[in-house]
């Protein structure tokens, strides 16, 4: 099974949104992913981006989606943590 880290998530979404549609709140997710800034709302974004993927998407894209949302072994299903916000 695979883990990835919101950042791996994000980017895996900007890779398989690059031909889709400009949308700024996923991009804006993207980008504080990646710059480890990411709020609940914007960890959100992005897992619904990718399961939107996941459904909808065609070959290569959608396959990318499922693994980026698969869970670890160890993980319960539906469950993941992610550290959001900025730390002071």
């Amino acid at each position: 099974m695979y883990r990835m880290t919101l950042r791996e998530q994000a980017d895996v979404l900007a890779r398989i949104a690059a031909t889709a549609p400009y949308d700024s709140t996923r991009s804006a997710a993207i980008e504080a992913a990646r710059a480890n800034r990411a709020t609940a709302l914007q960890v959100l974004e992005i897992h619904r981006s990718l399961q939107r993927w996941a459904e909808l998407g065609k070959g290569n894209a959608r396959d990318e989606a499922r693994r980026a949302l698969d869970p670890a072994k160890d993980e319960e299903p539906g469950v993941r943590w992610y550290e959001t916000g900025r730390k002071r």
